[in-house]
């Protein structure tokens, strides 16, 4: 299958989800998402040259940082703990152990040292573990044995006897490498997208591949009437814009809590399995949640400045978004648009994955989409297309196996 390059991990850098950048960015943010889509567009056309490359998001845990360190020139393994303050590098089974323990992690990270090292690296990337060879199950999917393995909250399964299942069986690792870092020494590295990994020395141990989307059976090229028809949705898309005003990023700022606890209620209600649709009904509940995370914060508070400001801001944000009604509803407008655009764009991807994707119900396994995907322009801008009643909604509700290491 497979598919390179980007993701959610770059060291210091966070990539936002297609829709919102309109709300961080303002209009600016709206003409970049109709540029993202017209490079789309033609990259699914499947032209010769991409003006934006796409990458699959793999639902793997932990983040595994691995290379040659050129503080030394040792083999290393960790998690992005390595490039904190405190780094926790390990070259050993013993800085393992006492970095993160003798349990799951550790057990994890203790396979990825000994395996990791055959293929070689030189430099030093970045990957998502999928598996390790006791996380292999079999099951019956659709009448047919498939391997399975679940690494987050995503179930992938090939089905047995396939060269790709072959390969999964006889692997001691599993893991998707998307990033790579430069630099003379690790502390001062810095993360571009993607990873050579054809440098790297193959060996049966390891199930690797970059992240690079990569549509081998041509399933997820757009049809002459897809083609009409998205261009179509770009035409009403830039038409939308036009009703944005220019200045709206200045407009935000006349309240500086909006943009952050706008992206905090989109949050919660993906988690109740809805998204703000109708510009009246968006003001309606995101008050309600705005006036409910002020009175928790309220809640602890004793000094009474402090008590009068969460007043004062539960006083001044209906007036806010009132002043506001007009310029919201432009950008609800495109905002939905942009949601919409996105849906069809991952139904059309989806159809090209090798692997599949189930999530685990109580009556069994159900295909699932996979993470999302990955969009960059030339320029090295990156936004993420999710599809946030999906697999957003299933990570914010779910417990990770791995929790963050620090």
């Amino acid at each position: 299958m497979l598919i390179e390059d980007v993701l959610n991990e770059f060291k210091r850098t966070h990539l936002e989800h297609i829709e919102d950048i309109i709300l961080t960015q303002g209009y600016q943010g709206g003409q970049a998402v109709i540029d993202y889509y017209k490079g789309l567009l033609v990259t699914l056309q499947g032209t010769s040259v991409d003006p934006v490359r796409v990458s699959v998001k793999w639902d793997g845990s932990p983040a595994v940082v691995c290379g040659t360190n050129p503080d030394n020139g040792r083999f290393f393994v960790g998690t992005k703990s390595v490039f904190t303050q405190s780094p926790k590098i390990n070259y050993t089974k013993n800085d393992i152990a006492k970095n993160h323990g003798t349990e799951d992690l550790g057990q994890k990270l203790l396979k990825c040292l000994v395996h990791l090292k055959k293929l070689n690296i030189t430099g030093v990337v970045q990957g998502d573990l999928l598996f390790t060879d006791e996380d292999i199950t079999r099951k019956p999917i659709n009448g047919k044995q498939h391997l399975t393995f679940t690494p987050n909250t995503i179930t992938y399964a090939v089905e047995e006897g396939s060269d790709i299942a072959k390969q999964i069986d006889a692997a001691k690792v599993g893991i998707i490498f998307h990033t790579t870092y430069n630099g003379d020494s690790l502390a001062d590295m810095n993360a571009s997208a993607g990873a050579d990994v054809e440098s790297f020395s193959k060996t049966p141990d390891v199930f690797f591949d970059n992240a690079t989307y990569k549509d081998v059976s041509g399933s997820a090229k757009f049809t002459k009437d897809q083609t009409a028809n998205f261009m179509q949705q770009i035409d009403k898309l830039e038409k939308l814009l036009t009703s944005v005003p220019r200045n709206l990023s200045d407009m935000f700022r006349g309240n500086q809590d909006f943009v952050p606890f706008f992206q905090m209620f989109i949050n919660d209600q993906v988690k109740q399995g809805k998204l703000p649709t109708n510009a009246n009904q968006f003001v309606i509940d995101f008050q309600k949640f705005y006036v409910n995370r002020m009175q928790q914060q309220i809640a602890g508070l004793k000094a009474q400045k402090a008590l009068a400001l969460r007043q004062e801001k539960i006083k001044n944000m209906p007036q806010f978004l009132n002043r506001l009604k007009r310029p919201l509803q432009a950008m609800l407008n495109f905002y939905k648009q942009t949601q919409a655009m996105k849906i069809f764009i991952l139904q059309k991807m989806n159809q090209a994955m090798q692997i599949g994707s189930f999530s685990q119900t109580d009556s069994g396994l159900e295909v699932t989409e996979p993470e999302g995907f990955v969009a960059v322009d030339k320029t090295g801008g990156a936004v993420k297309l999710v599809d946030r009643l999906g697999f957003s909604r299933r990570n914010l509700t779910a417990i990770n196996k791995f929790k963050p290491q620090r």
